[in-house]
């Protein structure tokens, strides 16, 4: 077992019981929403903060209505805004109808305006973080805490979409940037809260340059498509696991492309430059 899957088991959980409020952190709680799969645990986290202009409810989630009476029931019949951490459907699909049911804005994510990089929301600091799609962001909610959304998971390694969806490199300079800011406590939008990301955030590091060496070692001077690179490195994959894991190869093709390591020819295959 890599030192990514040892570390990360240490941030699973018992399923939740969906609707209910679970407060991890002064002034912040979550709801978890009842869409649990291969990516995304038991369900994505809709974390609600308390600011000084108001609740603000990060990620909502996919569209079901009774996880949005739920949300706004949390929130005390308040919501001062809605932000989406990057536009995947498990995290965003809700937004309109809870923003209706709220009359709140929606910032971020495919349906309001794009978070810029060190803007506030409410007091709370939104930091770009590329990599896992290209419009992700975080966000700095004081006291040493981030909602890192799919940039930083405990459960699992983070999917990194290819071009033009994602960039491991990206990624990789994502990761260091947080990593920078030596958080005390990491709230993710799946699984439970991280109380030790410095270490953890270290280990993800390492676990995805070990990744790209060893994509790099697998490359020969004949071209192999991707197809069979993917079976090579992720050995009796199940089926629902193969489009993630597809993105997550092609990502790391294209950084060993940019560092002038891998070359790509017309039909898709790849050699070692």
């Amino acid at each position: 077992m890599s030192e990514l899957n040892t570390r990360a088991r240490r941030y699973t959980e018992d399923a939740p019981e969906y609707g209910r409020l679970l407060r991890e952190s002064r002034g912040v709680a979550r709801i978890v929403a009842p869409n649990p799969g291969p990516m995304t645990y038991h369900g994505t986290n809709t974390w609600l903060v308390e600011t000084d202009e108001g609740c603000v409810v990060i990620d909502p989630g996919p569209d079901d209505p009774a996880h949005q009476r739920a949300v706004l029931a949390g929130a005390g019949g308040q919501v001062r805004a809605i932000v989406v951490t990057h536009g995947h459907a498990d995290h965003e699909r809700g937004a309109p109808a809870l923003a209706r049911l709220a009359d709140a804005p929606i910032l971020g994510g495919s349906h309001g305006p794009a978070l810029v990089d060190q803007s506030t929301v409410c007091g709370l600091r939104v930091i770009a973080t590329p990599g896992h799609t290209m419009d992700h962001i975080c966000l700095d909610i004081g006291e040493n805490r981030l909602i890192a959304g799919d940039h930083i998971m405990g459960w699992s390694s983070s999917v990194v979409m290819r071009a033009p969806h994602g960039s491991m490199d990206a990624y990789l300079t994502s990761l260091k940037t947080i990593h920078e800011k030596h958080y005390a406590l990491v709230l993710s939008g799946h699984g439970p809260p991280i109380t030790e990301p410095h270490p953890f955030i270290e280990g993800l590091i390492r676990a995805r340059q070990r990744r790209l060496a060893q994509i790099h070692a697998m490359l020969g001077p004949d071209w192999q498509s991707e197809a069979t690179l993917l079976e090579r490195i992720y050995k009796n994959l199940a089926a629902p696991l193969r489009p993630a894991a597809t993105e997550v190869l092609g990502a790391t093709l294209e950084a060993l492309q940019t560092r002038g390591q891998a070359v790509r020819n017309a039909d898709g295959a790849w050699r070692k430059a």
